[in-house]
């Protein structure tokens, strides 16, 4: 059984991913570079791309290489930061201003890339894998992609809501989350990410989650209808027990006497289990009519 977590599992199936277009790979770079984060070297006029593993790093010079862009990308350089590492990747910072600005105006391109199919889903590719994860669906449904670009934030929400995912946003210290939670909305971008075999585990996932919960309902039911026959028939008892102690006791059949003492003395069986031990053996319903004449004789 594989050891890879979720998001690890769709990382690997969008590395997998060759897009058609030199615009296409460039889409993706955008989001990879503004989802990841990055800084400027103003002495050197370099631009450092921060990639949060290495798969990631050589995934965006791959885009650079296949954007056929005339920016020269180097790298992966890992670098050591508190929690973990990351890697940079490299760029010459007037090629990539001239790259990345249009990105940052997502009013100015919004309505192109929306519109286009191939370019939207590259994008939230290049975002999922920069800075995206979801949780075990064994233990719950959420799928989340984290940016570092304040400004790119809204083209990623109008990019999913093209293809009618609703996410939701909020903000941790310097970036920005957005998630959703649906289970259609997460199966459906499992195919935008191109990760189809993981949908339909998680659709087996969601089935055996509805049997779980019909069998739980199921115990549930039966557990509280025990506990209410076995309540009904403790107070029966009292209240049989208290007749037989009462002077009415003597005016009262002997067949309907044996009843009371057979259930007194039987705690817990069912009519049919005290029919049996009755001498002669009657019916349920025989018991059933015999307990109920008992207790109108009570009220």
């Amino acid at each position: 059984m594989s050891t890879e977590t979720y998001s690890q599992r769709i990382k690997s199936d969008i590395r997998k991913t060759s897009y058609k277009t030199k615009e296409e790979w460039a889409a993706e770079m955008a989001a990879l570079c503004l989802c990841s984060g990055f800084t400027e070297d103003m002495i050197e006029d370099i631009i450092h791309v921060h990639c949060t593993s290495e798969e990631v790093a050589q995934r965006l010079l791959q885009d650079a290489k296949n954007s056929q862009l005339s920016m020269t990308a180097q790298g992966p350089n890992r670098i050591g930061r508190r929690g973990g590492s990351v890697y940079e990747v490299l760029f010459p910072a007037i090629e990539f201003e001239n790259f990345i600005t249009p990105y940052l105006m997502p009013d100015v391109i919004a309505d192109e890339i929306s519109a286009d199919e191939a370019l939207r889903r590259a994008m939230l590719r290049g975002a999922f894998m920069a800075r995206g994860s979801m949780s075990d669906p064994n233990l719950r449904f959420r799928m989340e992609i984290l940016c570092k670009t304040d400004a790119f934030v809204k083209m990623l929400v109008l990019l999913m809501h093209a293809e009618n995912i609703q996410p939701s946003t909020r903000v941790l210290d310097t970036t920005w989350s957005i998630y959703f939670k649906k289970m259609d909305e997460i199966c459906d971008f499992l195919v935008i990410l191109g990760a189809v075999s993981l949908m339909f585990e998680l659709q087996n996932i969601r089935a055996q989650h509805e049997v779980n919960r019909m069998v739980a309902r199921s115990v549930n039911l039966d557990n509280w209808t025990m506990q209410q026959q076995s309540e009904a028939s403790a107070k029966r008892t009292q209240k049989l027990e208290a007749l037989l102690a009462s002077e009415q006791a003597a005016r009262i059949p002997k067949e309907l006497l044996d009843v009371a003492r057979i259930h007194i003395d039987n705690p817990g069986l069912s009519l049919t289990e005290l029919g049996k031990l009755m001498d002669p053996p009657i019916s349920k319903s025989g018991m059933n009519h015999r307990l109920r004449k008992l207790m109108d004789l009570l009220d």
